[in-house]
């Protein structure tokens, strides 16, 4: 997955109900339109949050379901 010309590889099959990740990015819509691709792939509701975390923007991305 390509995000801000950086690319991120996510093991999307062990991502469990309740695991999330985060991607540093500044283009946030940018780069949840890159994670809704395989989302709906698999079939996975998420919810998704703009947060800053040690000082870094970004995108935290919960599996709910």
């Amino acid at each position: 997955m390509l995000i801000h010309g950086l690319n991120f590889r996510i093991n999307w099959r062990n991502f469990v109900p309740g695991a999330s990740f985060f991607i540093p990015c500044l283009d946030t819509e940018q780069a949840l339109a890159q994670i809704e691709r395989p989302i709906k792939r698999f079939n996975y509701k998420i919810k998704s949050q703009i947060v800053v975390e040690k000082g870094i923007r970004g995108l935290r991305i919960w599996r709910i379901k």
